[in-house]
């Protein structure tokens, strides 16, 4: 199976388990919901804007990337800066696409990852800052050339 299609059928069960979760959930339903064994019930709980941020600061440390990867998703606006620092120098790529695609994400760490080696982050990363307008200034102060 490749990394595409396992990637994919990762997002569609995810997708599957939001409906399910519906979206009133109580504080204590969301609190046992983040302790589930099921890995993909923890990465739907992870996204909930409304999950307490002392869960998630846990499920930040959660051993499946993609309970991490939904913490990386939260829209939450008030997510501490230096949680989505550390979330930037995981080591699973969907963790870091997952911050490259949140618009909550600050431009200053999407500026780091655009200066990452791994060319897909960088270039994801580029799209994203270049998709804002006055990024390519941005990318010049930071001394990353856009190339056109």
């Amino acid at each position: 199976m490749s990394m595409f299609s396992e990637n994919y059928s990762r997002q569609t069960a995810l997708a599957s388990v939001q409906k399910a979760l519906g979206a009133d959930l109580t504080d204590g339903e969301l609190a046992v919901l983040a302790r589930s064994d099921e890995a993909k019930v923890r990465a739907a709980a992870a996204e909930r804007p409304a999950m307490p941020l002392t869960t998630l600061l846990k499920l930040s440390q959660d051993p499946s990337p993609a309970v991490r990867a939904g913490v990386a998703r939260n829209p939450r606006a008030d997510i501490p800066e230096d949680l989505r620092r550390e979330l930037a120098s995981d080591k699973a790529p969907e963790v870091i696409y997952a911050l490259i695609e949140n618009p909550q994400v600050p431009d200053s760490i999407i500026a780091k990852l655009a200066r990452q080696v791994h060319k897909e982050y960088a270039g994801a990363a580029r799209n994203r800052l270049a998709s804002k307008g006055g990024a390519a200034k941005v990318l010049g102060r930071l001394g990353i050339a856009t190339g056109n």
